[in-house]
């Protein structure tokens, strides 16, 4: 684990940023950990969270994958995704906003899904498992509304971008907490559920069997399996926002070979580029390049 550890090291102190991480492989217990109890906002891996809570409403019977949900203007969210831009109306699967939350990240999707499982069932989902340093309390549009002068996804796009390129976020509210007022997490405990999703702790084996496929459809991969040889699997989920980027997910060996869990979750001074986007760019790669580094790492150490 030493040389693990040192190119973890290393890729930090390149990165600049404050990082907390956990790598650990299942099935041999072993680990290397660094800065793994800080809270760090999740931003959109929250969503790991609300999948775990679906399919378990899924198993009681409560939640049926073929259940419809209306789409409405009340319920649509800034950020990523398709669904702002699609008609009021609309009627969606469970199973299809389930997909949309996670590999593309749909926030309209995630705060759907929200409304119908209750925001407590989510964050109790995550007490009686034991995780008791993730916390889940606010819907994706509360945390745009707490961050901006306004979360309407109607507003004009362009102005406000301009809008935050001048002013940054508001970072005084909730939004930026790292206590339980917030949608919240450790690396540790992150790492925890997703431990829990493979061995099957966290629900049955199919449930998590399910999950496990919508996390492997992920399209956003230019985090953790940035640097990973092509045809790696990996499940994963990212979480961004200004100075915020996240990513957590297991990495799953040739069979026999196990299972590596990595959490990661960053934070950054993003009030130094924000106006201007080349250095922006610069400094989001800077610190990508530190989530591949370390997938990478992980990777070798285990499998390669």
């Amino acid at each position: 684990m030493r040389e693990l550890s040192q190119r973890v090291t290393v890729a930090i102190e390149a990165s600049k940023a404050d990082v907390g991480v956990v790598i650990r492989h299942i099935e041999s217990a072993q680990e290397v950990a660094h800065r793994a109890d800080v809270p760090v906002p999740l931003a959109s891996v929250v969503k790991v969270p609300v999948l775990v809570e679906a399919f378990h409403q899924i198993r009681t019977g409560t939640l049926a994958l073929d259940e419809q949900l209306e789409l409405d203007a009340d319920v649509k969210a800034l950020g990523s995704g398709v669904l702002t831009l699609l008609d009021d109306g609309l009627s969606l699967t469970v199973r299809d906003l389930l997909t949309l939350m996670t590999v593309i990240s749909d926030n309209t999707a995630t705060d759907l899904l929200m409304r119908r499982l209750g925001i407590d069932a989510i964050a109790e989902r995550m007490r009686r498992l034991g995780l008791a340093g993730i916390h889940v309390v606010h819907t994706i549009g509360e945390i745009f509304a707490d961050m901006l002068p306004s979360a309407d996804p109607d507003q004009d796009r362009a102005a406000l971008a301009a809008w935050e390129a001048a002013n940054g976020v508001r970072r005084d509210g909730f939004a930026y907490s790292l206590g339980p007022d917030n949608n919240v997490g450790t690396p540790r405990d992150m790492a925890r559920l997703l431990e829990m999703i493979v061995t099957g702790v966290a629900l049955d084996r199919q449930g998590c069997d399910a999950m496990l496929d919508i996390l492997h459809a992920q399209q956003l991969r230019d985090r953790l399996p940035r640097f990973l040889p092509p045809g790696v699997r990996m499940a994963h989920k990212t979480g961004t926002f200004s100075g915020i980027r996240n990513d957590c997910g297991v990495i799953s060996g040739e069979e026999g070979r196990g299972h590596v869990v990595i959490a990661m979750l960053t934070s950054w001074d993003h009030s130094a580029v924000r106006n201007d986007p080349r250095a922006d760019r610069r400094r989001a790669q800077q610190i990508d390049d530190c989530f591949g580094e370390i997938g990478l790492a992980a990777y070798e150490t285990f499998f390669a």
